[in-house]
């Protein structure tokens, strides 16, 4: 490992345990040192792909950290588990978020990073569906030829 001296914690990421030890350029500027960070967004990939595959319990940071990279407010983040924003910001302030939390936020992001968002599709799909006028769910079913469907028109 590098002499930590020689590499730069990143703390932007809102986690305390990331240090980089390339990647990055150091200059001063009349306001003091600026950092400049070569492909911020894969940065932020690894880190979110090391912390959904590390074997030890998410911690707060790091459950933040997924939510902001998944682009959700604590409201919407917290809608996935049909909890309230309040949830989400005591989830983000524990050292063990519920164990529930931790393993549906992974499965969340490794899904919405792969292109498959299966889950959070759903979620968004029975939430418009709680939304939706109880009438639209008064359905119709006809039997035709021995099989049952959906029938044309309402009764």
């Amino acid at each position: 490992m590098a002499n930590t001296k020689d590499c730069y914690q990143y703390t932007d990421s809102g986690l305390k345990n990331v240090w980089l030890v390339n990647g990055f350029t150091k200059k001063q500027t009349p306001y003091g040192e600026a950092v400049g960070i070569d492909n911020l967004d894969g940065l932020h990939k690894v880190i979110a792909t090391t912390i959904i595959n590390k074997r030890a319990s998410l911690t707060g940071d790091e459950l933040r950290f997924l939510r902001i990279e998944l682009d959700l407010s604590q409201k919407a983040f917290a809608e996935y588990f049909g909890k309230t924003d309040q949830s989400a910001a005591n989830w983000e302030k524990s050292d063990h978020p519920p164990k529930d939390v931790d393993y549906l936020v992974r499965h969340i992001y490794r899904q919405t990073m792969e292109k498959s968002a299966v889950y959070t599709d759903e979620v968004d799909r029975l939430h418009q569906l709680d939304e939706a006028d109880y009438n639209d769910w008064l359905i119709s079913f006809q039997e035709l030829n021995g099989e049952w469907g959906k029938a044309a028109k309402s009764c």
